[in-house]
């Protein structure tokens, strides 16, 4: 199939590279999809020990940002839901900021963390499980889970229903125009397909669906009825724990790791300067 219909415009995206899977992007919007699918067997390579080292301070230190614009926005006496709400990190950051958020979660890997901590959690996918609340939820998050979802369209009109009039949906999601996405393009172009692989996690059994930018995840939202209010960027690297993350991949030795730390190093004031993996977005119910 060298043709698919772009869910963020409905233009024809055009096959752009294969990989484990096909890449398209769609000429009008440039938003990149792939044909992977969901593996609900839950089985991957991905090393949750190293992966919580190497990213815990970096999502802690970045949802502090996301709790600040929130508060601005609407307040702290205000009730939200995250869905995909992996480790709950999310969650504990509202908890020690007074703010009344649940969780829904189709793994349990981390239910002895939620229980620990008083962590209200619901397991399954949305909006299938029923986390209805009466008169909506003032706010709805996606924490890096937005772009794992294939039936976008059915998600947006689940998350307004959910929301309350003055509802706010936040997604927080890595960027196809960052330093990243465009040096694993470039060495894609160059024969080295490993680093595009692990941006899209076609080894991890939840993969990218999509591959976003500002103006696309706008016009998607936009096309049902929501409003940007705000957007900002986010720290993309914790350089004091990048070879845990690395190490995260359990298909990369060692040496390798080593060396891909070193290089990150090195490269870390030109990273710093350059367009931002990651960005986080903020859209009224309209």
């Amino acid at each position: 199939m060298d043709t698919i219909t772009c869910p963020a415009c409905g233009s024809q995206s055009k096959l752009k590279f294969r990989l484990k899977h096909s890449v398209y992007r769609c000429p009008q919007c440039g938003l990149y999809t792939s044909d992977a699918s969901f593996d609900f067997s839950f089985q991957s390579s991905l090393e949750l020990g190293s992966r919580e080292i190497g990213l815990k301070k970096l999502r802690f230190d970045n949802f502090a940002v996301v709790i600040k614009s929130l508060k601005a926005l609407k307040g702290t006496a205000i009730t939200g839901l995250e869905i995909g709400t992996g480790n709950g990190w999310w969650l504990k950051v509202c908890q020690e900021n007074g703010i009344d958020c649940i969780g829904i979660e189709p793994e349990k890997a981390h239910q002895d963390y939620h229980e620990a901590n008083n962590l209200k959690v619901f397991y399954g996918f949305y909006p299938d499980v029923d986390i209805k609340r009466e008169g909506g939820y003032d706010f709805i998050i996606f924490n890096d889970v937005f772009e794992h979802i294939r039936d976008l369209d059915g998600l947006i009109t689940a998350l307004k229903a959910d929301l309350n009039e003055d509802g706010i949906l936040i997604i927080n999601l890595p960027m196809s125009n960052g330093f990243f996405y465009k040096t694993a393009m470039l060495l894609h172009r160059l024969g080295m397909n490993t680093y595009l692989e692990r941006l899209w996690q076609f080894n991890f059994h939840s993969p990218h669906m999509n591959y976003f930018n500002a103006a696309n995840l706008t016009m998607l939202l936009n096309r049902h009825g929501f409003l940007k209010t705000d957007e900002h960027k986010l720290n993309s690297i914790d350089f004091s724990t990048t070879k845990q993350r690395i190490r995260a991949d359990k298909d990369i030795s060692k040496l390798k790791a080593t060396l891909l730390t070193t290089v990150l190093q090195v490269l870390k004031p030109v990273i710093k300067t350059s367009p931002s993996d990651i960005g986080v977005f903020y859209f009224k119910k309209g």
